[in-house]
């Protein structure tokens, strides 16, 4: 952008030097026909005779019609071959114009945020984040206690919230924090242009998203340039001291998963000042630290929301997650997906939404991790152990609720479906299939409940289990769970009970935390 600027600059140079050129070009002939002219010496009727004759048609058109129309072809050239070049300048010269309005802005949005906001003193220089003065009150106004509120990163707050929801909160503030009204329309002392002079300003603080569609080519076959191999490397080192940092709260004992470490990021360390967690909002207290709320990760806190200070966000204990985001895929601590052994009329597995690519359905997963090959009618023929199954609510041994926890079923049986259609049958496969004199095939008689005995149970797909031990599940994950953390609420949609989005509620960190660790917030926010 810079190059473009200089080089708009340049050719602006040099379309004034040819103008100046031609108007001292033309001056200097100007000067020179008057010194060449020679003085009157009186009038034409009296000095006639004696007036030397002027030159002769011969050399008026030769040498000095020569000489005239080279000056005039030369000064043609230069302008042909100037004018051309200045005029495919132009967009670069009106480019460079506005770079240079917009640093106009970035230069007041900067005094802005150092000197007249001072927005320095409690987000510090660079927007890392850094520490507010705070006085705790009670319901009544009483004096509790000085605090520290720890004043979030600025260096990635439009990764999380949209210029809009960010210009929201400078105009507004929020409410129950030391945040205050900056803007007019929130009764602040700032006009509209300063604030989006600091918004200007904030553009130039901010890390490289770690969103790919944001890292243009890099990481992939195509062509690769400079700005985006530098792209990479940025986001490689944002996502190294991220992974660092979680790394280093685990092996200290400060949380006992991943997912917690991440919730809860910069907690006890003031890591981006607490711009990466989820529990700054979702956690009563959270900001004014563990010295002023020393219950902030006692159980029925973390995670528990509302009330103030902090505590913005709503609870996400007590199953609120799930009642939002019901279960819909399973994931294995490892990152693998489950699958699921669900058998159609012709003996292959139907996997769940978010197996791995590839998978061809042709085995499920044993108790013991090892993959179980089907044969034709649905039975393990290789592996150790026996295969899992996915229950769905309802399915429980006795019907009770199981709401997709797996089971471990010491007898499956497979789907038989007649050659001429119709219904399918379960049946045992140690039943052979019979046909009549004319090789139609004889429907068997459907094994039911009684057939089997002891605890079996049907499925919705008419498959009967028996002697089924039910495996609590690990975190379960759902996908729109992760989704709206990753992209945050849509603006102009509600959210939750009350959730108000495009007002810097809650943000997306699809381009500020890694897939994994995001993935990691889900499992351990669905635990609560």
């Amino acid at each position: 952008m810079l190059g473009t600027y200089m080089l708009a600059a340049d050719f602006r140079a040099i379309g004034l030097t040819v103008a100046a050129v031609v108007f001292l070009g033309f001056i200097a002939v100007f000067i020179l026909n008057m010194v060449r002219a020679r003085p009157e010496l009186g009038s034409e009727i009296e000095l006639a005779a004696n007036r030397k004759e002027y030159l002769p048609d011969e050399e008026l058109e030769g040498e000095k019609l020569d000489r005239s129309l080279s000056f005039a072809l030369v000064l043609l050239t230069l302008l042909a071959i100037t004018l051309p070049f200045y005029w495919i300048a132009e967009p670069g010269r009106q480019d460079g114009a506005v770079d240079a309005y917009n640093l106009s802005f970035e230069v007041r949005g900067e005094e802005s945020y150092l000197v007249g906001a001072q927005c320095v003193n409690c987000h510090a220089a660079g927007g890392v984040g850094g520490v507010a003065p705070y006085v705790l009150q009670d319901a009544d106004g009483q004096f509790i206690a000085n605090a520290a509120w720890a004043a979030p990163a600025l260096n990635n707050v439009l990764l999380r919230y949209s210029e809009d929801e960010v210009r929201y909160v400078l105009n507004f503030g929020r409410p129950g924090s030391p945040m205050a009204a900056w803007g007019t329309p929130g009764g602040g002392p700032l006009t509209s242009q300063q604030i989006d002079n600091i918004i200007v300003y904030l553009r130039t603080l901010q890390n490289q998203s770690l969103d790919p569609l944001d890292i243009a080519l890099a990481g992939t076959d195509n062509a690769q340039d400079e700005e985006s191999l530098a792209a990479l490397a940025d986001a490689q080192e944002v996502t190294a001291s991220i992974e660092d940092e979680v790394a280093r709260s685990l092996e200290a004992g400060e949380y006992d998963s991943v997912g917690e470490a991440v919730f809860n990021l910069g907690l006890q360390s003031g890591f981006g000042a607490g711009a990466y967690s989820c529990g700054r909002c979702h956690t009563a207290g959270w900001s004014l630290g563990i010295d002023i709320a020393p219950d902030v990760l006692t159980e029925g806190v973390a995670g528990c929301g509302g009330g103030n200070p902090s505590g913005i966000g709503f609870n996400l204990c007590g199953g609120s997650v799930k009642n939002r985001f019901p279960d819909d895929s399973w994931l294995r601590p490892d990152g693998s997906w489950y699958t699921v052994a669900q058998l159609d009329t012709a003996g292959v597995t139907e996997p769940i939404e978010g197996n791995p690519a590839g998978y061809d359905g042709s085995y499920v997963e044993a108790m013991d991790g090892s993959q179980v090959t089907l044969d034709d009618s649905g039975q393990p023929v290789t592996g150790a152990g026996e295969p899992y199954l996915v229950l769905g609510p309802g399915e429980g041994p006795g019907g009770e609720e199981q709401a997709g926890d797996l089971a471990s079923c010491g007898f499956v049986s497979g789907l038989w479906e007649p050659s001429a259609g119709g219904q399918a049958y379960p049946f045992d496969p140690a039943i052979a299939i019979e046909q009549d004199d004319s090789g139609d095939f004889i429907d068997p008689e459907p094994i039911t409940l009684a057939d089997v005995g002891g605890d079996a149970l049907t499925l919705e797909d008419n498959r009967i289990v028996a002697d089924c031990t039910v495996v609590e599940m690990p975190p379960r994950t759902s996908v729109a769970h992760y989704n709206f953390i990753f992209n945050g609420a849509n603006a102009g949609e509600g959210y939750g009970e009350g959730g108000l989005s495009a007002a810097g509620m809650m943000p997306g960190f699809g381009q500020m935390l890694p897939p994994d660790l995001i993935q990691a917030v889900v499992d351990y926010e669905r635990g609560l």
